[in-house]
């Protein structure tokens, strides 16, 4: 949704558009694993393969088939929907917050490694992933507690690393606002690398 944002609103040169239309098949690669556990997923695969590779990449804004790239937004949205069907109130929650978390940082490397200019990002996106992350520690603390208690102290190291690894995630990723520094790609590769390792954490508990 933020690559569909910026390249149809975004006020940027044909090549940075065109730069920012070549991360697409990273998102492609994304919607390919999700089908393993979510056939559905093959909707926005197929949506937005045909929409990357049929578009002339200078082109998005002014000749593509943006209805396309639209539907495959919604049809995203319609395939995260049907995931949430067996999960409960607090998992669903929890679901929202890390498709906002991760979607920021995914779209801030991506936007990064295109070089575009668009300043406001370097930004927002972090915050967007600050908040997100508050908001994950409280749910997963109320995950918590409907543990076994006996079950939360067998995972005190991988709970407490679960919870040192997203801070250390939201340090590295606002580094650069606070040290008044561009921002680097490896940066924010290490950003995504440390919220899968929270992840992979607060799912082992549970």
């Amino acid at each position: 949704m933020i690559l569909t944002l910026v390249l149809t609103k975004g006020e940027i040169c044909p090549g940075q558009r065109g730069r920012v239309h070549k991360m697409l098949p990273v998102l492609l690669l994304g919607w390919l694993i999700a089908c393993i556990n979510q056939p559905v997923a093959l909707l926005p695969l197929l949506g937005l393969a045909w929409f990357t590779f049929q578009v002339k990449t200078g082109k998005t804004r002014d000749q593509g088939p943006l209805k396309l790239l639209y539907a495959s937004c919604a049809m995203a949205v319609l395939s995260w929907l049907m995931t949430l069907s067996s999960l409960s109130w607090a998992e669903k929650a929890q679901s929202l917050v890390a498709v906002v978390m991760f979607g920021a940082a995914l779209a801030h490397l991506l936007l990064t490694q295109s070089r575009t200019r668009l300043q406001a990002f370097h930004r927002v996106l972090p915050a967007a992933g600050l908040v997100s992350a508050i908001l994950s520690v409280l749910l997963f603390s109320g995950q918590l507690y409907s543990v076994p208690q006996a079950q939360v102290e067998s995972q005190l190291l991988v709970i407490c690393a679960a919870l040192l690894l997203l801070i250390a995630a939201q340090v590295i990723w606002v580094g650069h606002i606070v040290l008044a520094k561009p921002v680097k790609v490896w940066q924010l590769s290490g950003v995504l690398l440390l919220l899968s390792a929270s992840a992979g954490c607060q799912l082992s508990v549970f």
